[in-house]
């Protein structure tokens, strides 16, 4: 495997971006590429008509005067661009601009160029694409298990990550509960106010979710106005505490739905401790019958799975 291939592995998108920053790094990526190849007919154009270089090509760092390198220059302390990947993908990109530009003057003052100079920059930008083109499928991936309303993970990267935390819990020891959480009459909204309105409350509700649970918990989209959440750390009780707080918040916060009065929402919940040798649809089962349970007891609560609610 080449170094080039083993650092886009090491290339995770990570879970925690959100989708609005996932689009902008596939859309930069993309855009680097085409403006790579743009450039390059820059170069093949003054190098074929013996014309002065473009000053795109040969200006000092000019690989910071590319939209590449101003979006990198721009964002570079995030965390992102300290992964592997990023950091040869700007070395190469920086490579590639710094040969050209040699290249550059030499083909127009001088007779020409030596053709295995020239092969070389023609494998620099062609890895340099290559790289770019792996990291903006790698980040395309990422997408298409967030969902595209609430920019939260999807169903089928939660079953992933709670057989993970199953496996984790066998290894540690340490307990996590999940919870499903359902928009209480959410479908009279959507008959009251439209659709527009009623994927306004989603996004909004998810966002409040997101910023009211702890760092480490997790929120999924689990199937129309329902969520379901993961508590790592968290037994029944503590996941109780943590919900109660997330219920408390939402039913306090109005969302602003069109011109006219705000809307109070209030969410239920039903949680259930992971059982590292139950599988994930018994807990889910678990979790689900306890939201019912909450429902019928007049919603905007938090009920926890017992035996007796079978």
């Amino acid at each position: 495997m080449s170094a080039q291939d083993n650092s886009a592995q090491q290339q995770a998108p990570d879970s925690a971006l959100s989708r609005p920053q996932l689009e902008e790094i596939v859309r930069e990526l993309e855009a680097a590429m085409e403006e790579t190849r743009q450039w390059l007919a820059l170069f093949h154009r003054a190098l074929v008509c013996r014309l002065r270089p473009d000053p795109e090509v040969v200006t000092e760092d000019a690989h910071r005067m590319s939209r590449f390198g101003r979006w990198y220059s721009t964002n570079r302390d995030d965390d992102i661009f300290s992964q592997p990947a990023f950091a040869m993908l700007v070395g190469m990109h920086q490579g590639l601009y710094a040969h050209a530009a040699i290249l550059a003057v030499r083909g127009w003052k001088d007779d020409g160029i030596p053709a295995g100079e020239y092969d070389a920059l023609l494998h620099k930008i062609d890895s340099f694409n290559e790289q770019a083109g792996r990291m903006a499928r790698a980040f395309r991936a990422a997408l298409s298990d967030l969902d595209p309303l609430t920019g939260t993970n999807t169903r089928m990267t939660m079953e992933r990550e709670l057989m993970r935390e199953q496996q984790r819990m066998r290894r540690s020891g340490r307990p996590c509960s999940i919870a499903i959480a359902d928009i209480d009459r959410f479908k009279s909204v959507n008959d009251t106010y439209g659709h527009q309105a009623g994927d306004r409350v989603l996004a909004r509700v998810t966002r409040i979710i997101e910023d009211t649970l702890r760092p480490y918990d997790s929120i999924y989209r689990f199937g129309g106005e329902e969520f379901l959440i993961s508590l790592p750390d968290s037994g029944p009780e503590d996941a109780r505490r943590v919900l109660d707080r997330v219920r408390k918040t939402i039913s306090e916060t109005p969302i602003q739905i069109d011109k006219g009065d705000p809307l109070s929402v209030t969410v239920s919940f039903g949680v259930a401790q992971l059982v590292p040798r139950r599988s994930l649809k018994d807990i889910m089962e678990r979790a689900d019958r306890a939201l019912y349970e909450a429902k019928n007891n007049g919603r905007d609560q938090v009920v926890v799975w017992t035996a007796e609610l079978v």
